[in-house]
């Protein structure tokens, strides 16, 4: 466990499906040292965390000696679901099968001397936009990312909510299309299966294979592989009608799921984070934004502001500290441990 006193500063982790971030993160939030690789998941749960573990120490060693000296622990943000209490991945779709069950707080804490703390990657964003971003004051708003899946976090009351066992907040697993396609997690028709990067993605190689899409498919011969969310996308503005009716359907999926958000949790904002989402800007955030307005019930979409992240790529870092931060509280009377 980390000590309970002002943990000054952190070594972060922020693991992803295609990147490892490292990090160590000073007191306000700033990220002082870095490094970036892709993610050996071809190696197996072992090569990730050995991987992991020589990042860590490189941005160690190269942190301001102040910084360095109050490193408190290790904060690692990782795809849910997990068990932040064992420190270990559960199944999380958009990895081999062979990371389900995966330890990484135990042997990345070991290897570097220091306590270590795992919690899903979206609650890390969420903390990290609640401290020192988007969300900074508010005590009930839900933390939304788009990118190469779609994850949650749901702050409420002042508190982010786990669930009984900690793994609650998926909300990239709603149901948008009862009959949609198949998300990664094995359900069909949910918002990740349609709106995330892959999920767009499978929909222009699904098209290309069934010979509806032509200017995709030729886009995708000329680059000698498969379409990713980005080709797309960038399709779309270049005046391809099929690459604007796969993003066109992403578009209303986010928002048809923001109108479920808003009236089941009645949040003052919803933080938009995510490469796809960033990258959209506006024309991802505005159709949500109507639509709340058209069809949510009155009193909550009054008050609820959908919004960007602050933070960007480096929200998982950041969050590191926040996660160190939190995890070194006493609990409130009657709480959970985030």
């Amino acid at each position: 466990m980390v000590d309970d006193r002002e943990v000054a500063a952190a070594l972060a982790l922020d693991l992803g499906a295609s990147r490892i971030r490292a990090g160590v993160v000073d007191g306000a939030g700033r990220v002082v040292a870095r490094a970036e690789a892709r993610t050996p998941v071809e190696a197996g749960p072992q090569g990730v965390v050995a991987t992991s573990i020589s990042m860590l120490r490189r941005v160690r060693d190269a942190a301001p000696a102040p910084v360095r000296e109050g490193i408190a622990g290790v904060g690692i943000a990782a795809p849910g679901p997990l068990d932040p209490a064992r420190g270990t991945l559960v199944e999380p779709p958009n990895m081999p099968r062979s990371f389900a069950g995966a330890a990484l707080a135990g042997p990345i804490g070991a290897a570097l001397g220091l306590p270590a703390a795992l919690e899903r990657d979206t609650h890390v964003a969420a903390l990290a936009e609640w401290e020192f971003g988007a969300a900074r004051g508010l005590t009930d708003f839900l933390y939304v990312t788009v990118s190469t899946g779609v994850g949650g976090a749901i702050v409420s009351g002042g508190r982010l909510l786990g669930g009984a066992d900690g793994v609650a907040g998926e909300l990239g697993h709603l149901l948008v299309e009862i009959d949609g396609p198949p998300c990664g997690c094995g359900g069909r028709g949910h918002l990740e299966g349609i709106a995330s990067g892959s999920g767009i993605a499978r929909a222009a190689g699904s098209s290309i294979a069934a010979g509806t899409a032509p200017g995709l498919g030729r886009l995708a011969a000329r680059r000698g592989r498969g379409l990713d969310a980005r080709d797309v996308a960038d399709a779309e503005e270049a005046g391809d009608a099929d690459a604007a009716r796969i993003m066109e359907r992403a578009r209303r999926a986010f928002a048809e799921s923001c109108v479920a958000l808003v009236d089941v949790f009645n949040p003052q904002r919803i933080v938009v984070g995510g490469s796809v989402a960033r990258n959209q800007g506006e024309r991802w955030l505005a159709p949500a934004r109507e639509r709340v307005a058209a069809i949510a019930f009155s009193v909550p979409r009054a008050r609820v502001e959908i919004v960007p992240a602050e933070l960007g790529d480096d929200v998982g870092l950041v969050g590191a500290l926040s996660l160190l931060r939190r995890r070194a509280e006493p609990p409130a009377p009657g709480a959970g441990r985030v």
